[in-house]
């Protein structure tokens, strides 16, 4: 998906998320989402709920090391549009991270751009399976 569509179903889910229980959605609201992507983004692929869902677990996943991320405070200047921002002062520091945290190694010099629309839809609570 490209990160237009990722937006427009992030931006479709935020706009149910009355709908979502216990960080949520049901499936009446991933077949909603499905309708409005496929009229809006064609052609999205026939299986949505499982392309829909592994893009969301994707997101997920990069939200939780953004934040893990952001919360380090050992050198490193992190934005949603330029990543880490790494520089030959701090690129030893950066690998040495990278190697405890491998899933941060593409957000280098690379932002996130969803990092605030994901963190709208998961609950405060905790982390729900499908959102």
């Amino acid at each position: 998906w490209t990160t237009e569509e990722e937006g427009a179903l992030l931006d479709f889910l935020a706009s149910h998320l009355s709908q979502a229980s216990d960080g949520n959605f049901k499936k009446a609201t991933w077949n909603a989402a499905a309708a409005h992507m496929a009229h809006n983004h064609p052609p999205i692929i026939v299986s949505f709920f499982f392309f829909a869902l592994l893009t969301i677990i994707q997101l997920k996943k990069s939200y939780y090391t953004i934040a893990d991320l952001k919360s380090v405070a050992s050198g490193f200047a992190y934005d949603d549009k330029h990543g880490a921002m790494i520089l030959l002062d701090n690129a030893n520091l950066w690998d040495r991270y990278v190697k405890a945290h491998k899933d941060t190694k593409p957000f280098c010099n690379s932002g996130f751009p969803h990092f605030a629309s994901v963190e709208l839809l998961l609950p405060s609570h905790g982390r729900g399976q499908f959102i």
